[in-house]
């Protein structure tokens, strides 16, 4: 069959697409990903073929409009991890919610689904004619370009489902009020996509829209939210992009091994130096372990005098180097984790704002497979201590050996195929092309 992933233009959530996209494509399934013209050539760079639609997102400079003030870090972590975010009960009520998406359908969902990119990838839909649309879970355009060609369609998860926690409170809540004040603005924002796509709006149709016919998800399960959604579970499948490794990520290192990875936003993300990337070298490099730190010039005031112990690289992929690592400090990116557990290596998460990183940390901290700092915490003796006890306290270790088990016994994406072809033959809408 033919199948269409959609994602938008960030590499971290298009490598979460391609183990499952390959292992289709190996069961002899046809298989496209559409993004915004910035993701083309890291598309085409995975063995995938890519399909262009909208204009360039340049969603880097967004993320770099939004890094954290140090000057006046509390309040600005507050402020990016709230919306979709927040988990607090008594901030949960109803001008919260409608409050909430209300932005996110003005703001977010707008430019994650832009008016070009929706009809150019509605026209490439009805014209190629997949049966199954699996889309990113912030690219609502692929659940509309699914309704217009009459694909069955599946979102993909890139970590905790806040969405469904929130979009289903919010509907609960909207119950609740009088009709007159049943103001709605994420049916009012489908009806305005499906209206640019020349599809009817039902809003018995909205739930779909929003959280997919069904939801595939590579979270391991101990971390899902309690959510009543339909699911199918995954196993995570690290995919870091091309990469040859030089030889010496190979030979036993003489120290312990440590990996600094801040991800692809680097020190913006820690608050644009609540602590610098050089103060992180100088206070590791006073440790007897052997550091290799995943960081570009821009990330460097000088690479100068670096303590013998630090390697400094531009990038490796994370699935060859963590095996080698007695534990890993990572910003809680999705992607970063899910090398991590699945290595079994105990890991200091120092979270990024943009998710669900702190959770992902604290899950771990939780389960005594990590530690969790939290970046306002963040100082040269608290990264030392909290170092200290990943490499010398080895029940850290054996518990993220223990969730390594764990994912091993969670379905692959070749297991999900089968399911995936059954799923799409309920759900199809056959409808005639042209």
């Amino acid at each position: 069959m033919r199948i269409l992933a959609t994602v938008f233009a960030t590499k971290p959530h298009l490598y979460n697409l391609v183990p499952l996209a390959w292992a289709l494509q190996a069961a002899g399934h046809e298989v496209r990903v559409a993004s915004h013209p910035d993701l083309t050539e890291a598309i085409t760079r995975t063995g995938l073929t890519a399909v262009p639609v909208g204009n360039e997102l340049n969603m880097m400079s967004s993320l770099q409009e939004q890094a954290v003030d140090p000057a006046n870090a509390s309040a600005a972590w507050e402020d990016l991890t709230s919306g979709m975010l927040e988990t607090r009960p008594e901030r949960l009520t109803w001008p919260y919610l409608l409050g909430s998406f209300t932005m996110a359908c003005s703001t977010d969902y707008e430019y994650l689904t832009d008016q070009v990119m929706l009809e150019e990838l509605v026209e490439f839909a009805q014209w190629w004619q997949p049966e199954l649309v699996i889309w990113d879970a912030l690219t609502f355009a692929g659940a509309i370009a699914a309704r217009a060609c009459g694909a069955a369609h599946a979102r993909m998860l890139f970590g905790l489902d806040h969405i469904s926690r929130m979009y289903y409170l919010y509907r609960r809540h909207l119950s609740e009020q009088p009709p007159e004040l049943r103001d709605d603005p994420v049916n009012d924002w489908l009806q305005g996509r499906l209206d640019l796509a020349g599809e009817p709006f039902h809003p018995d149709d909205a739930d779909e829209l929003m959280t997919g016919q069904w939801t595939i998800d590579p979270t391991p399960e101990w971390m899902q939210l309690p959510l009543e959604v339909p699911c199918l579970r995954v196993r995570y499948v690290p995919f870091n992009g091309p990469g040859s490794p030089p030889a010496w990520v190979y030979e036993p290192p003489r120290r312990p091994r440590v990996c600094l990875s801040l991800g692809m936003s680097g020190r913006d993300l820690l608050g644009g130096d609540l602590i610098s990337a050089d103060d992180l070298l100088a206070a590791l490099g006073e440790l007897d372990i052997e550091l290799i730190a995943t960081l570009n010039a821009d990330q460097l005031t000088t690479t100068d005098n670096l303590p013998p112990n630090i390697r400094i690289v531009d990038f490796i992929p994370l699935n060859e180097l963590a095996p080698t690592c007695a534990a890993v400090i990572h910003h809680g990116g999705f992607g970063t984790l899910g090398n991590v557990l699945v290595h079994g290596i105990p890991s200091l998460t120092i979270p990024a704002p943009w998710w669900d990183e702190a959770d992902l940390g604290q899950h771990l901290h939780h389960r005594k497979a990590g530690q969790y700092l939290h970046p306002t915490q963040l100082t040269t003796e608290t990264l030392t201590t909290a170092l200290n006890h990943l490499l010398h306290d080895p029940s850290y270790r054996h518990n993220a050996q223990t969730i390594q088990t764990e994912i091993r016994h969670t379905p692959s994406p070749n297991d999900l195929t089968t399911t995936l072809e059954k799923l799409t033959h309920q759900h199809r809408r056959r409808r005639p092309s042209g």
